[in-house]
């Protein structure tokens, strides 16, 4: 019986470092959809969130940067599920410069911060309110990670002789 007890915490053991840990550790778990929360910034200011997309666009001022972010639903592991619908659109801000090497249109990214604002902008030929984020920590995801899978695989095998 106490082999078998410690069988069984060694496969949990393994089982829990299997377990992928989401990048940004103490992020809110619930966060308003971009759009949602743009359109009642008055409600969600300085309200934590935890959004994610791909860059559309990038400007650099003096003393700050600004991503405009195509958001998208983040999976367990915070990566956006680029093939779900879109969530709207949301303005992150960073101080400082952000290297254009890194961040460029098309990069997909997990960012916490939070709602400091919003603004207005024109999107197919309407106006539209975008959420303001205090881009406090990003996330960049490699360009290929939508196609890698996990690496883990469990199977059952029967052999004998003859």
């Amino acid at each position: 019986m106490v082999n078998a007890s410690r069988w069984s915490l060694v496969l949990c053991a393994l089982l829990a470092g299997c377990v992928a840990t989401p990048p940004l550790t103490d992020a809110p778990t619930r966060s308003p959809a971009p759009y949602y929360a743009g359109e009642h910034v008055e409600r969600f200011m300085d309200t934590e969130v935890l959004w994610g997309g791909t860059i559309v666009d990038v400007r650099q001022f003096e003393r700050y940067a600004e991503m405009e972010i195509l958001a998208y639903p983040l999976d367990r592991s915070q990566r956006p599920l680029f093939d779900a619908p879109e969530q709207g659109r949301f303005v992150a801000l960073r101080s400082g410069r952000l290297d254009p090497g890194t961040f460029y249109a098309g990069r997909y990214l997990t960012l916490r911060g939070p709602i400091t604002g919003d603004r207005t902008a024109r999107l197919r030929g309407e106006d539209v309110r975008f959420a303001e984020v205090d881009a406090r920590e990003i996330v960049l995801w490699p360009q290929d990670y939508r196609f890698q899978r996990s690496r883990v695989s469990v199977s059952i095998g029967i052999s004998g002789g003859i």
